[in-house]
């Protein structure tokens, strides 16, 4: 059984898949308006098996942890309490930017301003970007859930390719539980998905791409490859068409972005180090 539990594939796929499953089913049968919530559960029962959640020392893998759990409480609150949207989208970009620099700035106050400032400046507008276009597809499910998929399999297996491993697994368990609410939402067509999905799917995929690129060897090139996957999802598709056709074609679509990042990570680092 240890040696399971040790095992990277089931640490980073089997768990979240299981995890955010049972959660989804719960919350399901309860009727609740956060069922989003479950790729955060997802993703921190694999945090909880390769990363221990003590706050001392606070890495930079432990800040984007934290950081996830939080968001995914202000996204349950934002459905519980929902506010006016006027100013929503400034706040979470600010939110994003803020993140990112907490993230990186161990490695940012050792730069030279030129580089100090091309690093922050896109750092900071990749994650906001993340928080903001994400945050349009809170009201569409299988939109959400499949951008979600594609951002947890692009950014995982880049930042594997990019000689992470701990990032990649925590990206790729984002993949896994999304994968986990796609699925139920074909038994229960009227799951909702909300900021209980987009925000903390936001902030983990943005700065998990970031930690990669900044603290790993993840080209900066792959990261505007990722930024376009939330926009994929918002195609057109057949009004009148079945719910499981509406998300092969919302995977087909969004998935070319995140396949496109793995191979140019993969043409510029070489294979995977396993």
């Amino acid at each position: 059984m240890d040696e399971l539990l040790t095992n990277p594939v089931f640490q980073a796929a089997v768990i979240p898949f299981i995890a955010a499953l049972v959660a989804g089913l719960i919350l399901n049968r309860l009727g609740s308006h956060g069922v989003g919530v479950i790729i955060v559960i997802g993703f921190l029962f694999c945090a909880w098996l390769i990363v221990d959640f003590k706050l001392s020392p606070l890495t930079s893998t432990r800040k984007i942890i934290l950081l996830g759990a939080i968001a995914a409480f202000t996204g349950v609150v934002l459905d519980i309490y929902p506010l006016s949207r006027r100013y929503i989208p400034y706040i979470l970009f600010t939110t994003g930017a803020i993140a990112a620099l907490w993230i990186i700035w161990p490695v940012l106050v050792r730069k030279e301003a030129g580089e100090f400032w091309f690093m922050a400046t896109g750092s900071c507008i990749y994650a906001g970007w993340m928080m903001v276009s994400m945050d349009r597809l809170r009201i569409m499910p299988i939109r959400a859930g499949s951008a979600a998929l594609a951002l947890g399999v692009g950014t995982g297996l880049s930042a594997v390719m990019g000689a992470s491993a701990l990032l990649g697994q925590l990206g790729s368990s984002v993949a896994a539980a999304s994968g986990a609410y796609l699925l139920l939402a074909l038994f229960f067509p009227n799951q909702s998905a909300g900021s209980a999905l987009t925000i903390p799917v936001a902030m983990l995929s943005g700065l998990l791409g970031i930690a990669a690129n900044v603290y790993a060897t993840l080209p900066w090139y792959t990261l505007p490859l990722l930024a376009i996957i939330p926009l994929l999802a918002c195609i057109p598709l057949p009004e009148h068409k079945p719910l499981l056709l509406k998300m092969v074609l919302l995977v087909l679509a969004t998935m070319p972005a995140a396949i496109g990042a793995i191979i140019i990570t993969w043409g510029v680092e070489g294979a995977p180090p396993i």
